[in-house]
């Protein structure tokens, strides 16, 4: 999505949608396109279909009285569902009455053209042209391409779409955004850009066939076609449609009525079978509001606006932590409810309502998260179930709705706004995510330390996981979120092997408190003007591990200079310890004498293990036989061979520790020494001549720093 002029309700420019593919346009691309689609099921005459002749296309007609005689039942339906007794409908509904249905279709469409909201959206006309775009070629050849992963849906034996089809990879995510209809998103725009009519015809039919051979069952269903967030989506996409092109002939009348009379019962699914928690929630409950606003000449929008309008309102409270974190903790899934609050908000300002001042500071406070999270290269943190999203853009828009010129300080890199009053680090105490920040520069320091609950939804095995950024370069990385299907993969990008975290006896951990009813204890972590620091402990246990054992960690972020990690396992037994350490594939990764070191163009860090390492340490990249490992996730499907760090040896009650040191031009040059007192770890010595006495708690105490 992202276009905000003429969207009326729609419009939010901020909706990022994952299944958009790059556009090329070209001239005169080829015409076999056309030719090579099957024929559209829907039989009739009309004037589209007599235009499209006269240019040597060939189009059905969907006209009015095609769709009354051929689709009599759905045309009754749609009329039971209006509200014919309001005024606005008199005409529609005097037709009506004397049993002309041609006529009260006529005239509905023609109150709907002629209505505020067709004013508000404010329909575009569109240049015929004979440009084509390489993406929308691609959908007219049935080729889609959602995911990063493309696939051709079968043709059913009356022409239809296999709308089921889950892709070449048997994943049902790609069946359900073939359903969320991000494709017509691409065909409209592509119109809109060339002009070329063989895209809205291509919009024209999908839209017709989907509403024909996909009926609705009135109940719950994990099907692709009416699953919730499929049915939410096409009630934004259509929505858009329907008024963004509401003069366009292109669009043809019976399509509309279709169209029309289809929205009712996406309603009746949003409201009746919706998720009661979590990103879907905030979606469903928008997208139901929405229908409610574009559409009130139907009997139930009120019910439908009263609905979503008192089952969202409470969610800004019972799904954002008072630091304005989203539950789930994947910020991917912060940023989908962050939009769908958004959006709704808008709905209701262009509607000339104004919320309860809870939600806005709810909002502010969302949007707040996602700009103090932010790494100095634009992108939000990637946990979780997260692709690693761009945000740059979202809040350059919105903070001067907010008034927040500190958010355009932080995402300009300083070159925007005014600079933030506070550190450049922030604890987010509900979260547990101690973000690190040396500064507010392109080339700053970043990092994300995980000390918080597991959360609500798409959770990995990851607490204490450390991800570590700098010189604009991600360098120690969570291992993303790579696709939902079930298998090893899944099972892998889940687990505690992929983060920056300890295996234990071949063990991984087990799922952790889910949401927390309070912040961490102020004594656990501090944020100075020297460093900053947290600690935790992961108590939850390991996955078949005989005995018990807890993992310790506690990380002092000394700012301008690195990082140390203190790591403690305590247990009833000695433990055969990995300590994981994933770096991004672009940078070069060499292990010697126990430390690693990983060089990029930009610079490099060294990861130094404090005191030496009493056991082995290998480098892993890209393996899958015996077990995979070493794999780096950006965004869904994707995945690339990335350098893994395997330190091993036993361990039981002692600490140990690890040095992560920025650098560029020269090597850094480290030298310390760990001394383990019960409660705190001493860390002494030099980094690049420069004197460090640290003091770092594991389970009590507080931190202290001195540099010479």
């Amino acid at each position: 999505m992202g276009r905000c002029e003429n969207e009326g309700w729609g419009c939010v420019g901020l909706l990022d949608n994952q299944n958009l593919v790059t556009k090329d346009t070209k001239k005169h691309e080829s015409e076999t396109a056309v030719a090579s689609r099957s024929p559209d099921p829907i039989l009739g005459e009309g004037r589209i279909a007599k235009v499209a002749a006269r240019e040597g296309r060939t189009v059905v007609g969907a006209t009015i009285e095609w769709v009354c005689q051929e689709q009599s039942q759905r045309v009754d339906a749609l009329f039971e569902t209006l509200d014919l007794k309001s005024e606005a409908l008199t005409g529609v509904n005097e037709a009506w009455r004397q049993g002309d249905k041609v006529k009260a279709c006529r005239v509905l469409l023609d109150h709907y053209a002629g209505s505020d909201l067709a004013e508000r959206w404010g329909s575009e006309r569109v240049v015929a042209g004979e440009d084509t775009t390489t993406a929308a070629e691609a959908i007219l050849r049935d080729e889609y391409t959602f995911l990063n992963v493309t696939g051709s849906p079968d043709r059913k034996p009356d022409g239809s779409l296999e709308w089921t089809y889950r892709g070449p990879n048997d994943d049902a995510e790609w069946a359900y955004f073939l359903n969320r209809h991000g494709h017509i998103e691409i065909l409209i725009s592509a119109y809109r850009e060339t002009g070329n009519a063989k895209y809205i015809e291509r919009v024209d039919s999908d839209i017709r066939e989907w509403v024909i051979v996909n009926p609705y069952g009135w109940e719950q269903t994990r099907d692709p076609r009416w699953r919730g967030l499929e049915t939410m989506s096409r009630i934004n996409v259509w929505s858009n449609l329907f008024y963004g092109l509401i003069d366009d002939p292109k669009l043809q009348d019976g399509t509309r009525i279709l169209l029309l009379s289809s929205i009712p019962e996406h309603a009746h699914y949003t409201q009746h079978f919706h998720n009661n928690t979590g990103n879907w929630l905030a979606m469903q409950m928008r997208s139901l509001s929405l229908s409610g606003l574009a559409f009130p000449e139907f009997r139930d929008q009120e019910a439908w606006i009263a609905y979503s309008y008192h089952a969202l309102l409470p969610q800004i409270e019972r799904q954002v932590y008072p630091d304005g974190a989203q539950k789930e903790l994947a910020s991917h899934y912060h940023g989908s409810t962050l939009m769908a609050f958004q959006s709704f908000t808008d709905l209701y300002e262009q509607a000339g309502e104004q919320l309860p001042q809870a939600w806005y500071d709810g909002l502010e406070g969302m949007w707040n998260y996602w700009a103090y999270s932010l790494r100095p290269d634009g992108h939000g943190v990637l946990n979780n179930d997260s692709n690693l999203d761009y945000n740059r853009p979202k809040l350059f828009r919105m903070h001067t709705r907010f008034s927040r010129p500190d958010w355009a300080y932080i995402a300009s890199n300083g070159n925007m706004g005014e600079r933030p009053e506070s550190l450049p680090s922030q604890m987010f105490p509900w979260a547990g995510q101690l973000i690190s920040r040396s500064g507010w520069d392109a080339d700053a320091h970043w990092s994300v330390f995980d000390v918080g609950p597991w959360g609500i939804g798409h959770q990995h095995q990851d607490k204490l996981h450390l991800s570590v950024s700098t010189y604009g370069q991600d360098f120690l990385v969570d291992a993303g979120r790579l696709y939902y299907k079930k298998d090893a993969w899944r099972d892998w990008i889940q687990g505690t092997r992929a983060h920056n975290t300890l295996i234990i006896d071949d063990c991984e951990q087990k799922p952790d408190v889910k949401e927390v009813d309070e912040p961490l204890e102020e004594g656990s972590y501090t944020v100075q003007e020297q460093f900053d620091f947290a600690r935790s402990a992961f108590t939850a246990g390991y996955e078949g591990l005989e005995g018990n054992a807890v993992h310790n960690r506690s990380v002092m972020y000394m700012r301008g200079i690195g990082w140390i990690v203190i790591d403690r396992v305590t247990s009833d037994a000695d433990r055969e310890i990995e300590a994981l350490w994933h770096f991004h594939p672009d940078v070069e990764v060499v292990l010697e004498d126990m430390v690693s070191v990983a060089e990029h163009p930009s610079g490099s860090v060294s990861l130094y293990p404090i005191g030496g390492w009493n056991g082995t340490a290998k480098t892993i990249r890209g393996q899958e036989p015996p077990y995979i490992q070493g794999w780096y996730s950006r965004e869904y499907n994707h995945k690339a061979p990335a350098t893994c760090v395997s330190y091993t040896g036993k361990r039981s009650g002692q600490s140990f520790g690890w040095a992560i040191v920025p650098w560029k031009n020269s090597l850094a040059q480290i030298e310390l020494t760990l001394s383990d007192q019960e409660d705190i770890v001493r860390v002494s010595g030099t980094i690049d001549g420069n004197g460090i006495e640290a003091s770092i708690p594991v389970t009590g105490g507080s931190p202290e720093l001195s540099l010479e």
